[in-house]
């Protein structure tokens, strides 16, 4: 299991993503940092990318999107080590990670009244 920290820039507003990441942070014990792009961001991270799918930041300071996040979390989270390995061959990541990146723009988002969830671009 790798024990260097990670920065997770999710999307706040899904509540199967907040689900989701909230396991995954308890599984990680430390190693998993939640950031909501629906907030501050920084500069390097494009939000309305960061909304169709998910965004990692390594603690090298290398970003990482869709299946690739997704494996970077797996290898900090305790019982998950077993999915990186299985997901990390390509002619295994590439179709999954088309197919995440496909269904990933239409998750359920919840909805804001009166504007407060706005984001400005």
């Amino acid at each position: 299991m790798k024990t260097d920290p990670v920065i997770a820039y999710y999307d706040g507003q899904c509540t199967i993503c907040v689900h989701e990441m909230n396991a995954y942070k308890r599984r990680g014990e430390g190693r998993i940092v939640l950031h909501d792009v629906n907030g501050d961001i920084p500069d390097d991270v494009d939000r309305k990318q960061a909304l169709d799918a998910l965004w990692l930041r390594k603690s090298d300071g290398e970003l990482v999107t869709g299946l690739d996040a997704f494996i970077a979390i797996w290898e900090r989270s305790r019982g998950l080590g077993w999915l990186a390995a299985l997901t990390r061959p390509s002619f295994i990541n590439r179709p999954l990670d088309k197919l995440y990146r496909l269904i990933a723009p239409y998750r359920p988002r919840r909805k804001c009244a009166d504007g407060a969830c706005e984001i400005e671009s």
